[in-house]
């Protein structure tokens, strides 16, 4: 392994979204090979990794609170946006996610028999509702955004350098691909949801584990691919 990989590997291990990312990708991972094996003993060996993994994942996630509420106090009522409309968007996604985080939290103390007087059932299905939300409102924002890009770029066109016009169309692409994951984790999200509602509760195991392997593999290569743009 060249050093300038180990640099890079170490540089994503070293922050917490670059490790939730790599926990994620080995949470789904498992699952899918566990789903697709016919060995029983590979597919308990596999089970255990993906829970272990997703354990790991919300127990990170009961320490961010704070953060969010940290981010959605410094996005305020989204002036730094390109308009109103990715604004509001903004807004609601980052109130939802907001309250999202208390709202696991309060499953995961039920769950574990921390807290009496809460089933967990109820608050698990109140998460996953947030978190469908919350990928619909970040897909119905970045394909605004999406369009802002192209008009722009539409207008720009012909009175612009080239290097400025490869970098916007670099930025199109990147939120395009951005699309294509919340895509998946929107799939993957309303799975999780109690049967009735679209397709909640019909992927099978690997299938779920597929959707999400795939997802967490665009989200690494996002994380190195963002850097181009700063």
């Amino acid at each position: 392994m060249s050093k300038s990989v180990l640099d890079e590997i170490c540089t994503l291990l070293e922050t917490y979204k670059g490790r939730d990312k790599v926990l994620r990708t080995i949470c789904y991972s498992t699952k899918l090979i566990g789903g697709l094996s016919k060995d029983p003993i590979l597919q308990k060996r596999m089970q255990v990794v993906s829970s272990q993994m997703s354990q790991t994942r919300l127990i990170l996630r009961l320490l961010d609170d704070l953060p969010m509420l940290q981010y959605t106090l410094e996005y305020g009522l989204g002036k730094g946006e390109n308009d109103n409309l990715m604004a509001s968007l903004g807004v609601v996604t980052n109130i939802i996610d907001t309250i999202y985080y208390p709202i696991e939290k309060i499953g995961w103390l039920a769950e574990n028999n921390l807290i009496s007087g809460y089933k967990t059932e109820p608050w698990d299905t109140l998460s996953s509702v947030f978190w469908v939300a919350s990928i619909y409102l970040n897909l119905m924002r970045t394909l605004r955004y999406i369009t802002i890009l192209r008009q722009h770029k539409s207008c720009m066109k012909g009175s612009v350098e080239q290097e400025t016009m490869k970098n916007l169309l670099a930025r199109q692409n990147f939120e395009m691909i951005t699309c294509f994951r919340l895509t998946l984790d929107f799939i993957h999200a309303v799975n999780t949801l109690p049967p009735g509602f679209l397709w909640s509760s019909k992927l099978k195991t690997w299938q779920v584990g597929f959707i999400a392997t795939i997802s967490s593999f665009v989200g690494l290569y996002q994380i190195f691919a963002r850097r181009s743009f700063k």
